[in-house]
């Protein structure tokens, strides 16, 4: 084969591997109970748990955003993580003052709404178990917000 055409493969084979990469639109996961979510048998799958969203209490801006899923709103026991866009689009975060708390939550709902701190969600996402320890069993990605019911 001649290098053009080496040269060709290689690029075309780069550019699908970019496209497999791509964000997927969320959808709505299997509803789980908090206590279980974090299960191992869960990683890897579309699950869905009700709670209280809050602000770590540090956000690495250029890392990105892991908010906290906690099962009741006096924010008591362990969280789940849940990996969050910033910005004004479905499923993202409003973007916050560089001095925030937990007032300035502001969370734009799968159908445009907007959730505030305190209110009760459902959040769904592809559950996975963190590679290094976190204050959280498991987080959640690529995530589609609704309210609870």
């Amino acid at each position: 084969m001649k290098r053009r055409s080496l040269i060709a493969i290689f690029l075309v084979a780069l550019m699908c591997a970019a496209c497999s990469t791509e964000k997927k639109p969320p959808t709505v996961g299997e509803t789980k109970d908090f206590a279980t979510v974090c299960d191992k048998v869960n990683e890897g799958k579309r699950v869905a748990v009700e709670g209280y969203l809050r602000f770590p209490e540090e956000v690495n801006r250029k890392v990105g955003l892991v908010l906290r899923l906690y099962q009741t709103p006096d924010f008591n026991g362990t969280p789940i993580g849940v990996s969050a866009d910033i910005g004004s689009q479905p499923n993202q975060v409003e973007f916050m003052p560089k001095e925030y708390t937990d007032k300035d939550l502001k969370v734009h709902l799968a159908n445009g709404q907007i959730a505030g701190f305190g209110t009760k969600v459902k959040v769904s996402g592809d559950m996975y178990i963190p590679l290094v320890g976190q204050v959280f069993p498991c987080s959640l990605s690529n995530p589609l917000v609704e309210l609870a019911k």
